[in-house]
This record gives C-alpha cells, structure tokens and sequence, in this order.
C-alpha cells in the first residue's frame, strides 16, 4: 500500500483539477437531462451546480454537530435503493456522506472521511451518479482502502475496505472534495444507461465496442 498525502485544496475552493473534454460535456448535458427526463429527483443538485465543485467544509463546533442528525435523516430518506449519497448533491457543503456495499445492508455514515493508504493495485469498475444522471463510465481506482472517519455519536472508526464498498467510498469521498466521476473516468467509455440496459439504438455493437474498452461493465454496473 501507498499513504496518501494531504488534500491541498482549501475548504471553499473549487477543485476542478485535471477534467477531460467529456466530463465538461457530460455536465451539460445533464442539465439537459434534468430538464427533458423524470428521472432527474428534485432532490439532488445536478452535475453544473457550483456546491459540486466545492471542497466541502469540515463538521466541527457544537452547532454543525447539532445538525447532523438532521442531515443523516435527509440523506437516508434520499439514498432509496442506492448505495451511496453525499451531502453536497442536496445542496449541503458539509463532510458527510452515507453508503452502503450491498442494497439489503443497512446504510452507514460517514462524517469528516479521510483515505489513509490505498492498495497499489488498480481496479477499473462500472460507475454512475445521481448527479450526473443518464450516464455511466468506467472508472479506474483502488482495489482497497484504509479509512478513517466519525460517527453521529463522535466516535472515530478506522477500517479496511474492499471492493465495491471501497469504490463507493471513494466515489463519494470525491464528491466532498469538489469531484465528480466523470473526472477520473475513462472518456472512451462514456456511454448513456439506455445501451446498458439494452434499449438505446444499436445497442449490441455499443456494448461490443464497450465490452472491448471496458470488459467488467457487464458485472459491475451499479449506480452509487
């Protein structure tokens, strides 16, 4: 495993860093989306709003604190049958998010999340976004990841996570940091979900072609 250094953008600050060509397209079009689609839940901000490129802010002090219950109730209610959720897709600059590995698990928060190490070893998965709704690429991150973060009550957990846990986690860590999953995907394999549910046009020489650039997307499409 590697140490992960310290983050070196500030609270506040919009962290735009290395973005492809796509994920800036990607963000107008699901503004589009939002307009055209049902899908589009009234409850999170969308890919374009500026509380996504923010580093949100730490929970400390009594009164952030005295919120969190609050928070945890409105992330629950927004998480439905996903995995995970983070504050700033309902509009909330804060370090918090909740996630779960698998749909029957009972979710879990996370408050001030930090990555200690990361394995060495690179898994490319399937990945999607409430904020960014319609479309979905491979992503390529961690197999495992040491983490450390606190719950309602105060307490600090570290643990190991693995797998699709561990990509979730990432996944929603780089929300609080200003990030979306189009930044780091692969651009070639962005793609709209119709294909992958096999009722976009052509939906059969797509998924070969994305089969090619992309072969775990068959097992791994899941949407966090």
């Amino acid at each position: 495993t590697a140490r992960l250094g310290p983050t070196t953008v500030a609270p506040g600050q919009v962290a735009i860093g290395q973005r492809s060509p796509a994920s800036v397209v990607l963000e107008i079009l699901a503004w589009q989306t939002m307009r055209t689609s049902r899908r589009a839940c009234s409850s999170f901000v969308l890919a374009g709003h500026p509380v996504l490129r923010r580093v949100a802010t730490p929970v400390r002090g009594v009164a952030a604190r005295a919120d969190l219950p609050r928070l945890d109730a409105a992330l629950r209610s927004a998480l439905g049958e996903h995995y995970g959720v983070a504050a700033p897709q309902l509009g909330t600059s804060a370090r918090v998010f909740l996630l779960r590995a698998y749909a029957d698990d009972e979710p879990w928060i996370a408050i001030n999340p930090s990555i200690q190490r990361r394995s060495r070893e690179m898994v490319a998965g399937w990945e999607t976004c409430l904020s960014v709704p319609g479309y979905a690429a491979s992503v390529e991150r961690p197999a495992a990841v040491d983490v450390r973060y606190e719950r309602l009550d105060g307490t600090a957990v570290e643990r190991r996570l693995r797998g699709f846990e561990a990509r979730v986690f990432q996944h929603e860590l780089d929300h609080l940091d200003g990030i979306l999953f189009t930044d780091k995907a692969d651009p070639r394999s962005l793609v709209h979900e119709s294909y992958l549910l096999g009722d976009g046009p052509d939906s059969e020489a797509v998924c070969a072609s994305l089969r090619q650039l992309a072969p775990e997307y068959e097992e791994e499409y899941e949407e966090s």
